[in-house]
């Protein structure tokens, strides 16, 4: 997410902490969240796409 409009700000908040808790070390993942986003590894693409998932409605998430 290189530049972020108002609604990826929480989009990638949620998305690093989902991948903070589900990849809590470089035995899961061999890089920290920035670098995996600056690539976007299949680790980051999946932190986002669960991030998407539980986005609340409001935010203009799709159900």
């Amino acid at each position: 997410m290189a530049e972020q409009t108002p609604n990826q700000a929480p989009l990638r908040s949620a998305a690093k902490a989902i991948y903070d808790t589900v990849y809590p070390s470089s035995e899961w993942t061999p890089v920290p969240f920035d670098e995996a986003e600056r690539l976007q590894t299949v680790h980051y693409r999946n932190a986002v796409a669960a991030a998407r998932y539980f986005q609340p409605v409001e935010q203009g998430a799709l159900l």
